[in-house]
């Protein structure tokens, strides 16, 4: 059973510079909560690592390939394919 990784939303516009270095901070702090997830599971810190690095990395691929020509606002907050849910839902 997987634990509720906590991940915070920006708390900077779309186009502050900043944005940058607060979501590789943000995704190294969750990142290290997927690989002490893994290590609890039984798997070793360095096996976890690497596969996560993997499926980033594949992940990343898969982006570079189905590069999308629609233009989307920063926070839109929809994945690929799945829209935002209402406020009022």
């Amino acid at each position: 059973m997987l634990d509720t990784i906590e991940v915070r939303g920006p708390t900077t516009g779309p186009s502050d510079r900043r944005r940058s270095l607060e979501s590789r901070r943000e995704a190294a702090a969750v990142a290290r909560q997927i690989v002490l997830q893994m290590i609890r599971a039984g798997w070793r810190e360095t096996e976890a690592a690497l596969a996560l690095a993997d499926a980033l990395d594949d992940y990343c691929l898969y982006l570079a390939e189905h590069v999308s020509h629609d233009i989307h606002p920063a926070n839109s907050n929809e994945i690929r394919g799945v829209p935002a849910r209402s406020i009022d839902s």
